[in-house]
This record gives C-alpha cells, sequence and structure tokens, in this order.
C-alpha cells in the first residue's frame, strides 16, 4: 500500500470555503433540477421527464467532480455529498422508471439493492484513510480502485444497467449485469475490509500519556512542575 498523504487533508478549510463551492453549487443544481424532472416526470407518468431527470444528473455529475478538481475544491464535506446526491438522484429514476414499467421491478430493485447498500458502503470508505474522495483510492488499493472508480468503473457501476434496461424488452441482460456488480462488489468488501488500518497520529491525549509513561519522564515531569509549585507558594 502507498503512502495515502493527500495534499490538503490534514488542513481542512473553513467552514465556508467547505460548503460555498462552484463544484457543490453543480451539486446543488443537479439534485434540485433532476428531482424537479423526476417529479414531473411520475405525476404525468412521461418516460420523457424522467430520461431529462438522468440526462441532468449525468452531465452535471461529471461537470462537478471537473471543478472540484480544476478549482482545487475538493473536500470531504463535497465528496460525500456528491455520493449522495448519486444515490437520490439514481433511486428517484429507477422508482419512478419501475412505477411505469412494473414488469422491470425485479431487476430494478436488485440494482437499487446493490447501488444503495453495497456501493454506497464501499464509496464512503475513504474516510477511513488520509484521502480526499474515492477519486484517489488507488493509493490505498489499485485494484478496487479500478474496478470501482476507474473511468471505466464507473461508467459500468450504473450505465451499464441502465442502458440494458432500456434497451431490451427482456429483464435478463440487465438481471446478469446486476449479479455481476454484486459480485464485483462483494469481492471489494471483502478486499476493503482485510486492507491494513491507516496509520493515523494518535490522539493528542494518547500521545500525552505515552510520553509520560516512558522511564525517566515521571521524574523529569516532576522536576519541571516544582519551581511552577514554588511560585505559586
Amino acid at each position: 500500500m502507498t503512502s495515502t498523504n493527500t495534499p490538503g487533508y490534514e488542513a481542512q478549510p473553513s467552514l465556508g470555503s467547505q460548503l460555498l463551492t462552484w463544484a457543490n453549487l453543480a451539486t446543488t443544481v443537479r439534485l434540485v433540477l433532476g428531482l424537479a424532472a423526476f417529479c414531473v416526470a411520475l405525476v404525468q407518468r412521461d418516460d420523457t421527464w424522467n430520461f431529462i431527470g438522468l440526462a441532468i444528473y449525468w452531465s452535471l455529475d461529471i461537470v462537478d467532480g471537473q471543478l472540484a478538481r480544476r478549482l482545487n475544491q475538493e473536500t470531504l464535506f463535497g465528496a460525500q455529498y456528491d455520493i449522495l446526491a448519486d444515490r437520490i438522484q439514481v433511486a428517484f429514476f429507477y422508482l419512478v422508471y419501475g412505477a411505469m414499467h412494473p414488469e422491470k421491478i425485479v431487476v430494478i430493485t436488485l440494482f437499487l439493492l446493490q447501488f444503495m447498500v453495497f456501493d454506497h458502503y464501499l464509496s464512503n470508505q475513504f474516510i477511513r484513510w488520509r484521502i480526499l474522495s474515492p477519486n484517489y483510492f488507488y493509493r490505498v488499493d489499485q485494484r478496487v480502485f479500478d474496478l470501482l472508480w476507474s473511468p471505466l468503473g464507473k461508467a459500468l457501476n450504473t450505465g451499464m444497467v441502465t442502458i440494458l434496461i432500456l434497451l431490451f424488452s427482456s429483464i435478463w441482460p440487465a438481471m446478469i449485469a446486476t449479479l455481476a456488480l454484486i459480485g464485483v462488489r462483494a469481492y471489494c468488501m471483502a478486499r476493503v475490509m482485510t486492507l491494513p488500518a491507516p496509520c493515523l497520529p494518535a490522539p493528542p491525549q494518547e500521545q500525552a500519556r505515552a510520553r509520560a509513561d516512558e522511564p525517566g519522564m515521571g521524574e523529569h515531569a516532576g522536576t519541571l512542575a516544582s519551581p511552577a509549585s514554588e511560585s505559586g507558594a
């Protein structure tokens, strides 16, 4: 495992700097516009609006990531906000689509299980290491990164199943793809769980306790305290 020190992790910007970024604005815009389109689709039972919402999600999801990297606005909050927004929009798209195409509800349910549970769990594992988002997980484990967060891994995660659901009247192509995704995530979960724990500095209290327990430190501490005691007297 390579070093996982990513610039900017230890010294996160101020609260305002983390929240008020162009990247987070793009995420918010895609979330609001996407959900509005999905709601219109459900009320009017119109697939066109559902696909418009999906297009908003896919296009602005690329935009917010590009803004974060190019403007140096990557933050822990932004990464988790993006992950959560992805889950909300994908869930809305598939639930609306399933309401209008109940014959696909089994494969939709299975896909949402892998995306909302297994993939969500894995997407938040970056917090255990000194990296700002899953995009840097190659610093922790290259194989898991290639399977989940490389450009190809991201495209296969939602795009492949969505295309198969839309192209084929049968649920089986999408079902096989979804089962494959579940298998990949099960493998990645097992691999991540066995990765070495990140080397993080001990809390200040533990560091002070460890120094006090070193041979001679107790006497030294007492010696340092004596003048202060005498001064106080």
